[in-house]
This record gives C-alpha cells, structure tokens and sequence, in this order.
C-alpha cells in the first residue's frame, strides 16, 4: 500500500523539487518570500542579532488547490521560536486494479517547529537552532531532528557577511528506513546603500544563487524583489519574486508572490507582524 502512496506523493512533492523536506527551506513570511532568500532565524540564528526584531509574526500562504501552510514566528533578545505547517488535501488513493473512484481519500500534513540562540562573541556574531519535523501520510508518520549554525560579521556599517550550515540531520522515512535532511551550505553578503539594500546569497543546493533588493519608499512602505537561479539536474530556471511590506505604529503587514514563473504558479504570501 505505502508503494502506492509514494506514487500519488511524488506528483505533491515534485512541487518542492527535492522532496517533502523541503518545507524546511520554504520561507517564513512575506517578507522573506518577496526576496527569495532563506531569513528564519532558525535557518540562519545569526539575524537575531544582526537585524534585530523584538516582533510575532503570523504568515499564511497558498498554492496550487488544497496546498496551503502557516507560520507563527516569535523573536526575543538573543532567542526566537517558530511553528509552520503545510496541509496537502484529498489526496487519492487506488488499487493497482483500475476502479472509477478512488479507495479512499487522505490528507498530507508536515509540521516543523524550532528555537534558535545567537550571541556576539567579539566582532563575531555566532548562533545554532535546532528542528523538529513530523510528516503524516494515510497510515504512517515519520520525524527527525536537524541542527543549523552560522556565523556572521560586519565588514562595515553597510557591509556585511555571514555564512553557515543548515540542516544537518537525519529523518525517519514513512516506512522503517532513514533519509538524511537537505543539508546545505550557505553563504550571504549585504550591502546597505543610502537608498537601497542588495543581499546576495549562494548555496550548495539546488537554488546555488538569488539576488534580492528592498527599496524604502518613504517610511511606510517597502517594496522587495528577487531572482532565484535554480538548478534541476542539467536544467536551469530562473525564478522571480516580489512583494511589499506596509509599517504602521508597531504593526506591518506583508504581501508577496513566491516564484512567479514556477511551473506551478507562484505561492502567496501574507504576513502581519507585531512589534512589541
């Protein structure tokens, strides 16, 4: 039975183009999806010091049918703890004899929670987070533990880098076997220009490269764009998003499209955040 399962959830995770893993580099608001590049803190616990943000953030976002997620992020002094969630719906199920309705239907649930710690060592700015996942299928549950550090360091007030790893870790499989995490490596540079701030971020996976931009418009509105290049075995795709994010007294709400030209279409975003 779970031969046909895998079956029908390779065409659900044929989407994320590596596998159900993939939830753990999605983004984790508006914001980080307008410019394409991983910013949870725990992917990267080096931001919680360097773009420092006592703030909750609620993002939700959809795709495709009946495949949507949601995101609760909280960042304190030098710590930040975050929950997401995807829900894949009626998701059918056959025998190998051909029928005119399916067996059954079943939903596919992944949930993946977080903390991070950072500190300033010096002029070095160090941190790790840790993760759990746990994926739901019709009749089988997987989880695993995975382990992100980076390291980050202003070159000057308006350059700065910042490296690490993220995903270093092992997962169960739906059966009994167990499949190592999306381990990557990364590296991003910022600059910070008088009117406008580019970061660029290189990768060991299977997007090796985005360029992103945010451009202030007065001290209400921030308007962000991207393009990721991504790799696929000898293919290679080039992926823009873009979006903006309104501020009002302590709050700010988000909006973006995900990987506009995707095959699948773009992902939207909307983020509210809460500055406390």
């Amino acid at each position: 039975m779970l031969r046909q399962i895998t079956i029908l959830l390779f065409l659900v995770t044929s989407i994320w183009s590596q596998s159900s893993l993939d939830i753990l580099n999605a983004p984790n608001n508006a914001q980080a999806a307008a410019l394409g590049i991983t910013n949870n803190p725990i992917i990267k616990p080096t931001r919680i010091l360097t773009h420092p943000a006592r703030q909750l953030d609620l993002s939700v976002w959809n795709w495709v049918a009946d495949i949507q997620g949601g995101i609760i992020g909280l960042e304190l002094d030098n710590s930040y703890f975050g929950f997401r969630t995807m829900q894949i719906g009626n998701i059918e199920y056959r025998g190998d004899i051909p029928t005119e309705d399916p067996l059954s239907t079943f939903g596919y649930a992944l949930f993946n929670t977080g903390a991070s710690y950072s500190q300033a060592i010096g002029s070095v700015i160090v941190g790790a987070g840790v993760e759990y996942l746990y994926e739901r299928t019709l009749n089988a549950s997987a989880n695993g533990l995975s382990l992100n550090m980076a390291a980050a360091f202003n070159y000057s007030e308006s350059i700065l880098f910042s490296a690490g790893i993220s995903h270093l870790g092992t997962s169960q499989e739906l059966e009994e076997e167990r499949t190592s995490f999306p381990t990557e490596l990364w590296l991003e540079m910022e600059w910070k220009l008088p009117k406008i701030k580019l970061q660029t971020e290189f990768t060991s996976g299977e997007v090796p490269l985005t360029m992103a931009a945010t451009y202030p418009v007065l001290d209400l509105l921030e308007v962000l764009a991207s393009v990721q290049i991504a790799t696929a075995g000898e293919d290679i795709s080039i992926l823009p998003s873009a979006g903006f994010v309104a501020n009002w007294d302590n709050f700010k709400l988000g909006y973006s499209l995900y990987q506009l030209t995707h095959t699948l279409g773009p992902r939207h975003f909307i983020s509210i955040y809460w500055n406390y």
